[in-house]
């Protein structure tokens, strides 16, 4: 009898009746909290909960509500679980699955610091290595706009690591910006990171050489090496006899004279570097010994000459513009950057030039009076100065006819005339602008056209 009873009250159970107003949620990396309401005819209980994913209450009776709490996802993956609601009634079950989706970690990247090789606040126009700390939370990749620059680490999982850029040659003549990335994406999306590393420019190829030029403060670029060119069909002299030949072996200070008065050729491969060639006024202007003549010799002034493509003998305005002093009066020009007018009452000053990277120097001079000399005499060191060479001449192209200063020959061809060009004086650091007889042999700068 007792059987029989349970079974008619068995049978008048309800079958179980379950829903769900959501069936999934998905939360953000930050994780957080979401209610899902229960409609139930009878006990539930909620499996499935794990240690990221709690639910508040796990059972109940007939309707109600679940809190559902998610913690934070520091993973760079998304993840997800399955909660399992169930009502049993008329020993059958009802289930629902109720899905938790929650998003991973954004990509986050960080460049932390960076140096160029020997602490410079830009790369050198010659190039460097460029080290950079990165920071990241999963895979990066780390790139560079130039495709000249080649990265030790393109790519990565280390959290923490350090690069190296090896930026070549800076293969245009102006300066360039250098745009470094470091890249960090997940599924939940990411960041990009970047640093922009300027590059110096002004290294100047010139058949077979590379020089060093700089833009300097009157707005022009010059080289800031003197001119190792030697043009076709001649040959640089180490001989004072030998007044037409044009090209000349650069000087340095005889150290063997008592006195360090006096300078030498050389033909040692570095001074060649270091001084560069001595031309007479016609070889610089890309004439031959001879050509010039009084009827001509006004021609040349700013012409390319034996500079490269693009460039000039400096003309005496651009001596002017740029250091303010000729040992004419009429020149000086107090506003020129690079003239100091406490310098010696007033000079072209070394100092204020080698601050802005020009190089300027004294390198001596191949010295020819004039056209009827047979022999030549060396000059650049004195010996009130024993510091190394004191004077020399930087060729110019601009022609100064002072009534004097152009002679001829008896059967009418030239004697002498005199272009302006620079004149240095190490040893009380003036610069300015000088009269240099055509036949001297001097070095040679060039500068850029505009």
């Amino acid at each position: 009898m007792l059987a029989a009873c349970l079974f008619v009250l068995a049978s008048c159970e309800p079958e179980p009746v379950l829903s769900l107003d959501k069936e999934s949620l998905t939360f953000s990396q930050e994780g957080g909290t979401a209610t899902v309401a229960v409609t139930a005819n009878n006990d539930w209980t909620v499996t499935g909960a794990n240690n990221y994913c709690s639910v508040s209450p796990s059972a109940g009776n007939k309707n109600g509500f679940i809190t559902i709490t998610v913690s934070e996802n520091n993973a760079t993956i998304g993840r997800s679980v399955s909660l399992v609601v169930s009502c049993v009634s008329r020993s059958e079950t009802a289930s629902k699955t109720l899905t938790i989706k929650q998003d991973g970690a954004a990509g986050k990247a960080e460049i932390v610091k960076y140096a160029v090789a020997g602490d410079l606040a830009s790369i050198p126009a010659a190039g460097a290595t460029v080290t950079f700390d990165i920071e990241a939370n999963s895979q990066w990749t780390f790139t560079c706009d130039a495709a000249d620059v080649t990265i030790d680490k393109a790519s990565g999982v280390s959290l923490k690591t350090t690069i190296t850029a090896t930026v070549g040659t800076n293969p245009q003549f102006e300066g360039r910006e250098l745009k470094f990335s470091l890249s960090c994406m997940t599924e939940s999306g990411g960041n990009t990171a970047s640093v922009t590393i300027p590059q110096d420019g002004g290294l100047l190829t010139y058949a077979g050489e590379t020089y060093r030029t700089v833009k300097m403060k009157d707005g022009k670029w010059w080289m800031a090496e003197n001119l190792r060119y030697i043009p076709a069909g001649m040959t640089p002299s180490d001989d004072v006899t030998a007044v037409k030949a044009g090209i000349w072996y650069p000087l340095v200070v005889d150290e063997l004279t008592p006195d360090k008065a006096s300078v030498k050729f050389s033909r040692e491969a570095a001074v060649i570097k270091a001084n560069g060639y001595l031309y007479n006024t016609e070889t610089a202007l890309g004439l031959k010994t001879g050509d010039l003549t009084v009827d001509n010799c006004k021609n040349y002034e700013g012409v390319r000459g034996i500079c490269p493509e693009g460039w000039h003998i400096p003309t005496r305005a651009d001596i002017i513009a740029l250091v303010g002093k000729t040992n004419a009066k009429e020149d000086t020009n107090p506003n020129a950057p690079y003239y100091d007018p406490d310098l010696n009452g007033g000079n072209a000053s070394i100092a204020l030039l080698n601050a802005d990277g020009f190089n300027a120097g004294a390198w001596g001079a191949v010295s020819i009076a004039n056209t009827t000399a047979a022999k030549a005499s060396l000059m650049g060191a004195v010996k009130s100065y024993q510091g190394g060479m004191n004077t020399g001449y930087l060729a110019g192209s601009t022609l100064v006819d002072t009534g004097k200063n152009l002679t001829t020959n008896e059967d009418g061809s030239i004697k002498n005339c005199q272009f302006m060009g620079f004149m240095p004086f190490v040893g009380n650091g003036t610069y300015n602008g000088a009269l240099n007889n055509y036949r001297n042999g001097v070095s040679v700068r060039c500068v850029k056209n505009n």
